[in-house]
């Protein structure tokens, strides 16, 4: 897949001793020259996380990702790596991964698949997780007509940042050898519409009722946070907003 252009932009670095200094950084894909620093970044933050949260790549992944099986999206700033997004396009790891989800691999063969988003501490919140989330969707966007990701139900942050981006939550599943993961979708030119008014309102603690929702025809479109703790709203795709004879109420 044909590279993109780099993109020049200036971001906050915040140091350890309190400081905050704008510094230039360019987003570009990374190639197997830039090994060494993906798996030290990717190793740094991974270090310590539970796979409850985080699903850490093995380096035979992460070298995967630097070659025509997948894609790396990185932002440096001087020569120091700060972000790296992945993801994988390559019809044989596809399929692996959407088996893995329980998805059909024939009904979602125009999907590419992510990997994983990590950060450096001093670059954190700069919204760069959405810069690169949208610079590698404009990559896969030539070849496949939407993504697949999964996000940990305890990772509210990393939630927040792929709904935000069009993301709706299409499945629920135990996956990475038994841990619970939301599974989204974003489709790049979609046909039917996104019906919002008179959304279900569920706990994310309640994934019972998100299965039935799911199972009825609704997708996760939004996390909102309530005096009882976070919760997803889930409305319905589709040409009309609920199918003839069902209503579709507000949950509690």
């Amino acid at each position: 897949m044909e590279n993109n252009v780099v993109m020049q932009l200036f971001i906050q670095r915040h140091l350890p001793d309190g400081r905050s200094l704008t510094v230039p950084c360019t987003i570009e894909v990374l190639s197997e020259k830039d090994e060494k620093l993906s798996i030290e970044l990717h190793n740094d933050v991974a270090s310590g996380l539970s796979r409850d949260l985080f699903a850490a790549s093995t380096e035979e992944e992460l070298r995967r990702f630097l070659t025509k099986d997948g894609i790396a999206v990185g932002a440096r700033s001087g020569g120091r790596l700060v972000c790296l997004r992945t993801l994988k396009i390559s019809p044989d790891w596809v399929r692996e991964s959407l088996a893995d989800y329980n998805l059909s691999p024939e009904t979602y063969r125009h999907s590419a698949v992510t990997g994983f988003c990590v950060v450096d501490r001093e670059f954190r919140g700069n919204n760069i997780q959405f810069l690169t989330q949208f610079y590698a969707e404009n990559i896969v966007s030539r070849s496949f007509d939407s993504v697949i990701t999964t996000v940990s139900p305890q990772n509210i942050f990393s939630l927040q940042n792929v709904l935000a981006c069009g993301y709706h939550i299409i499945a629920i599943e135990w996956i990475y050898g038994g841990y619970l993961r939301f599974v989204l979708k974003k489709e790049f030119r979609p046909i039917d519409p996104l019906w919002t008014h008179g959304h279900l309102r569920i706990p994310i603690r309640d994934i019972k009722r998100q299965k039935q929702a799911l199972s009825n025809g609704c997708v996760g479109y939004k996390i909102i946070r309530g005096p009882s703790g976070f919760a997803i709203l889930y409305g319905r795709v589709g040409p009309t907003s609920s199918p003839a004879g069902q209503k579709t109420a507000r949950g509690k």
